[in-house]
């Protein structure tokens, strides 16, 4: 069976008010293991940016709002676009995470953590693995991918 992204992303989204603090923001990153977080406005209801943890460390003191540290507009997939396609647009756009949309809602995010899960599963199934391995670690995408990865301490 073909991976999906419906079954390959993380579909409980935690969000933070764009009012909320750095320091907020990194107290609700650590408890719940988790590097990104949709800002939503002051109703609740629209997603307005993305930071991430890194995005948290160009604060200049704990108490700097979210909404200066976000980036916005955020960047997302309509849920029935391949995955190959967001894989590359991660590497390409040095992107962490994408929100997911189903008919013009948020259905979840995507992170680069999800997409290394899929690339574990996919090696554990594979009859052949020397062979994947090296098709996949000739693999341009992939080895931008890993440098990506590295480069933000994942």
């Amino acid at each position: 069976m073909k991976p999906t992204l419906k079954n390959n992303m993380s579909h409980k989204l935690h969000t933070i008010s764009e009012k909320e603090t750095q320091a907020e923001a990194y107290k609700l990153m650590v408890n719940m293991w988790i590097r990104h977080l949709p800002v939503v406005d002051a109703t609740g209801k629209s997603v307005i940016g993305i930071v991430s943890d890194r995005d948290l460390l160009k604060a200049d003191s704990p108490t700097t709002p979210v909404a200066q540290l976000m980036t916005s507009p955020v960047k997302s997939f309509d849920i029935n676009t391949p995955i190959r396609k967001v894989v590359e647009a991660m590497v390409a756009d040095k992107v962490s995470a994408f929100l997911i949309m189903e008919n013009e809602e948020v259905a979840g995010i995507v992170t680069s953590e999800d997409m290394l899960t899929l690339l574990s599963h996919l090696l554990k199934e594979e009859k052949s693995p020397v062979l994947v391995i090296n098709e996949i670690l000739t693999n341009p995408i992939f080895q931008r991918t890993v440098n990506m990865a590295s480069n933000v301490g994942i």
